[in-house]
């Protein structure tokens, strides 16, 4: 079993693990992903594989780190500002996460506090607290905590209280959780902020995957007040009948109009004239329409 690791030896191995990462970066990546990210931090340019390999390569080395190290370790990564280093810190707590108990939650949450981008946030959600969630899915703690994320001033831990149901609410979970998320979710379904919106879509897309019905039956009732943004997430493992239902029309076209006129001998009862789809009834005839957003099409 490791030993736990000394503050010197895990300063030795974060540094060690950068030099890696710089050697295996680019200048022109660099630039691109500070410009794509709109981030404050420094960037060396390395690709998610090459930090993937470096934090299994501290797995094979440690295979029997202690939770409580692993954060450790991912402390001294995180105090850089350089990106890959904070990006290696949350793989390796995805890699350790087992090894994680619902009161390391506030632990994560330091980190996204300190995150500022979604690159970060994602992974220490919608995978590291997610896990932590779907393995202990009616820990108090882990329902005190993500009830008092789902409330806080800062959208990033917003949005990660609801990633944080990612995994039990997804297709191999329990389905645990499925209420309070739907709390959240409605509380927080009026916020102009993209990356909420996006999250409550995201959510409900991976619910969706077992529980359409579940899914499409909470959005029914909100549809007037749900984004594009969400919506188009949310529907897109459903029926195509309900998709079509809950659908806004295209923002680039307006819906279609229907007018009713008398209809005389050798003329269409249905005919497109412009953008008015008009019917024409005989007097004897009767006119049955199914409406969705197949009519703007």
């Amino acid at each position: 079993m490791d030993l736990p690791l000394t503050p010197r030896q895990r300063s030795q191995l974060a540094n060690k693990m950068e030099a890696e990462l710089r050697a295996a970066g680019s200048p022109e990546r660099a630039v691109k992903e500070k410009a794509y990210l709109k981030s404050p931090l420094d960037f060396a340019g390395a690709s998610l594989p090459a930090i993937r390999h470096c934090a299994k390569q501290v797995r094979r080395d440690h295979p029997d780190l202690p939770g409580s190290d692993a954060l450790a370790l991912a402390d001294e990564l995180w105090s850089s500002r350089l990106h890959e280093r904070r990006m290696l810190a949350v793989v390796l707590l995805e890699l350790f996460v087992a090894r994680l108990a619902p009161a390391d939650l506030e632990h994560l949450e330091r980190f996204v506090r300190d995150s500022y981008t979604w690159a970060l946030v994602d992974g220490l959600a919608g995978d590291v607290a997610a896990s932590i969630n779907a393995a202990y899915p009616r820990d108090a703690t882990v329902d005190a905590v993500v009830r008092r994320w789902a409330g806080d001033d800062d959208f990033w831990v917003r949005r990660s209280a609801l990633l944080a149901h990612l995994k039990t609410l997804g297709r191999r979970g329990s389905f645990e959780g499925w209420d309070r998320f739907c709390g959240f979710a409605d509380a927080m379904l009026d916020e102009r902020q993209f990356f909420i919106r996006k999250a409550i879509g995201w959510v409900l897309r991976e619910a969706s995957k077992t529980h359409p019905g579940l899914v499409a039956e909470w959005l029914r009732p909100r549809v007037e007040r749900i984004s594009g943004v969400t919506i188009r997430e949310a529907v897109r493992y459903l029926s195509g009948a309900d998709r079509d239902w809950l659908l806004p029309w295209p923002e680039h076209e307006q819906p279609k109009t229907l007018e009713l006129h008398d209809r005389a001998a050798g003329q269409q009862p249905l005919a497109w004239e412009g953008e008015t789809l008009v019917a024409r009834l005989a007097p004897s005839e009767q006119l049955t329409i199914e409406v969705s957003s197949m009519l703007a099409e």
